[in-house]
């Protein structure tokens, strides 16, 4: 399925910014996300907009492990492109992704990276425009009282 930003015009729906290998905040946003979503039948199928922060590592095959290890139904839809297309996204909500490289402790030739990132939780109301942004950390309860809101605007 192709998603741009008239997929969800007339719904309210979700934006965050992570990648698929993160280990320290992603899966604590991923988490928050999942936990606010599944307090109602009201917003259980709220559409979800994961835009990754690593389109080099963030291939197909680890978007749909990231998915299936975390449980995330259809409603939730894991985007990517090239860093270009992805740069003008970044600007538009405030993010400046940067990879750091990392060495681990057990041998220099191994090398890791980490993308340091925010991982802000937009709300967009039914016309795609921002209404509220969550940043960590993220109170689900707060989540899903603001998409409740906004959702009976």
């Amino acid at each position: 399925m192709e998603v741009t930003d008239q997929t969800h015009i007339g719904q309210v729906h979700l934006i965050t910014f992570l990648f698929a290998n993160c280990t320290s905040l992603c899966p604590l946003v991923t988490s928050s996300i999942k936990q606010s979503l599944e307090k109602s039948e009201d917003t259980r199928n709220t559409p979800v907009l994961i835009i990754t922060v690593d389109p080099k590592g963030d291939t197909i095959e680890s978007r749909i492990a990231f998915k299936n290890r975390w449980g995330l139904s259809s409603n939730w839809h894991y985007l990517s492109g090239n860093e270009k297309e992805l740069g003008i996204i970044w600007k538009n909500f405030y993010l400046n992704p940067q990879e750091s490289a990392m060495e681990s402790l057990s041998s220099k030739m191994d090398r890791k990276y980490d993308i340091v990132h925010s991982s802000p939780v937009y709300i967009l109301n039914g016309e795609g425009r921002p209404a509220v942004v969550h940043t960590n950390p993220i109170d689900p309860d707060h989540l899903h009282k603001d998409l409740i809101q906004i959702s009976n605007r």
